[in-house]
């Protein structure tokens, strides 16, 4: 695994990354981008350049999400008609729940679950830069009116 700096991984750390991973690919990508920004970045420009980088990672992950749970509620769908087209008569409830419990729809959940709960931890954690933005947008502006004021006051 490739060594991450200490300065590196004190910016990652202001971030919000308390344990990057450089295997990680979305971990890669953050630490490029802020490899890439250098040393002399602010840290509003930090967060701009990772929200962009987020963002598209978060749209993968939406996909992802949505065949989850597209290919989930198919293979529900064609085996309950598979079931009900049978000899055996059935009700369509009877028929999903013997679908439902068979390991291909325990894993196709499973996998449904796991993208979904991704795709909204991947959208918290862009409100949290969004909202460590502002906050950082408000210090600046009271850095400037404490300037302003410093200045017409002399003191």
């Amino acid at each position: 695994m490739p060594e991450i700096s200490p300065q590196l991984l004190d910016v990652l750390r202001d971030i919000g990354m308390d344990h990057p991973d450089p295997e990680v690919p979305l971990h890669a990508k953050l630490i490029a981008t802020i490899e890439r920004l250098g040393p002399g970045a602010t840290f509003g420009q930090r967060l701009a350049a990772i929200r962009f980088d987020f963002n598209w990672e978060l749209n993968d992950a939406g996909k992802v999400f949505a065949k989850a749970k597209a290919d989930h509620e198919h293979y529900l769908d064609a085996e309950t008609v598979r079931l009900r087209a049978g000899s055996e008569k059935m009700s369509r409830v009877e028929g999903e729940q013997i679908v439902r419990a068979r390991d291909k729809a325990y894993e196709l959940r499973l996998q449904f679950l796991l993208a979904e709960q991704r795709e909204r931890a991947m959208r918290n954690f862009l409100l949290t830069i969004q909202s460590a933005l502002d906050n950082h947008r408000t210090d600046r502006a009271d850095w400037r009116a404490a300037d302003t004021e410093h200045r017409v006051s002399g003191t």
